[in-house]
């Protein structure tokens, strides 16, 4: 048998050949930085178009896309979303060791191993943030709540924040003494507790088109104590579209905080605005325990009064009564068992997250409902 002859190849055409190969390794990285632009550019669009997001986005769009998740995710009862991010760790650890060993093992270069991990990084990035802006993140960039609500943000004199922080401590103090009857903790069980709520946002003359309601009932996070170590008493998750709450938490608090991921839920995505609706929904609700929760969660416009007029604070303080104190102090006590390293990490990177989209203020904007309260009693009050 006549062996073959292997012919030199010119040089011009190993050139081009060398050239291609060049460009077939840079071109598995134009598509993902493509994406990533686009979502770059969707969000710097979104911020200079709230108004044409509030409609066509948020008003009509997201609307269809919540309910669709929903009709995946209201099958079953455990939280898709918390396996999703189990899976994910899972397989982020599992790559990270395979590709460990394939260096130890001298299959790969270590340099040969990065390009992979940061081409691998980076197309997770960019339809991460791209499926991220179009399931629900656009919400962000929507016209602010009280402007579609027609809440004017003002200064309310000392008189107006009294009679404000007296009327939010009736409401505790009246609602606790009805859903306590007996000196006992309400035992609640959990889907009334889930109808309650749907149907006081399904009701709300104020919310309307905004915050309507009709998604997936919220979901209890199976890894509760983990999400308690990380300060969480509640987890929105825009790419299933599930509320999901921390069942360990105090029972009294459960209303208000599922409230809020069903803000969320429904495209409410700033904290203020969610903390807001909350308080709305549980506060108009027909049962005095939802009630109670709502209008505990509002307590923080009561140290406005601190702030302004100390005087006046102390005297309506004093006519707080002993079982939301009591609540109060076990709320502290729960929260407290669980500071540390791990919750701080948590906030630093939730105040990222929320700076990242357009919320200046970062986790401080977890307390600026307090604002839209003040306004809301200020418009009941004309």
């Amino acid at each position: 048998m006549t062996p073959h002859t292997v012919l030199p190849v010119p040089e011009h055409e190993a050139l081009k050949s060398g050239h291609r190969g060049i460009l077939r390794g840079y071109g598995r990285w134009v598509l993902p930085i493509a994406l990533f632009v686009i979502a770059l550019s969707l969000r710097t669009l979104a911020k200079h178009t709230p108004a044409f997001i509030e409609v066509y986005y948020s008003r009509t769009i997201f609307p269809r896309i919540g309910r669709a998740l929903a009709l995946v995710n209201g099958i079953v009862s455990f939280s898709l979303g918390e396996i999703l991010v189990v899976g994910l760790l899972a397989f982020l650890i599992t790559a990270l060791v395979y590709h460990i060993l394939q260096v130890y093992q001298r299959q790969k270069r270590p340099l040969q191993v990065l390009k992979q991990a940061a081409l691998s990084l980076l197309w997770a990035l960019s339809l991460g943030v791209l499926s991220f802006l179009l399931l629900w993140g656009l919400n962000y960039d929507r016209q602010p709540l009280s402007q579609s609500l027609s809440l004017t943000k003002e200064n309310p004199s000392d008189e107006q924040l009294e009679r404000i922080s007296r009327a939010i401590i009736d409401g505790i103090n009246a609602n606790y003494g009805a859903s306590h009857e007996g000196g006992t903790q309400p035992n609640m069980p959990r889907a009334e507790l889930y109808a309650l709520i749907e149907s006081a946002y399904q009701t709300s003359p104020l919310l309307k088109e905004v915050c309507r309601g009709g998604y997936a009932n919220p979901k209890p996070i199976h890894f509760s104590g983990i999400v308690s170590w990380l300060g969480l008493s509640g987890v929105y998750m825009p790419f299933t579209g599930e509320a999901n709450y921390n069942r360990l938490q105090p029972d009294f608090d459960l209303p208000y905080v599922i409230a809020h991921e069903k803000a969320h839920q429904c495209g409410i995505a700033r904290e203020d605005e969610a903390n807001f609706v909350a308080f709305l929904v549980c506060s108009a609700s027909t049962n005095s325990f939802v009630r109670y929760s709502g209008y505990l969660n509002a307590l923080r416009v009561v140290n406005e009064l601190n702030v302004s007029a100390p005087e006046r604070y102390r005297v309506v303080r004093e006519t707080l009564g002993d079982g939301p104190r009591a609540d109060l102090k076990a709320r502290s006590a729960f929260w407290a068992r669980f500071q540390g390293p791990a919750s701080e990490v948590s906030n630093r990177i939730n105040n990222s997250y929320l700076r990242a989209n357009n919320v200046p203020g970062g986790t401080r904007s977890y307390s600026e409902d307090v604002a839209l309260i003040i306004s809301y009693y200020l418009q009941r009050a004309r």
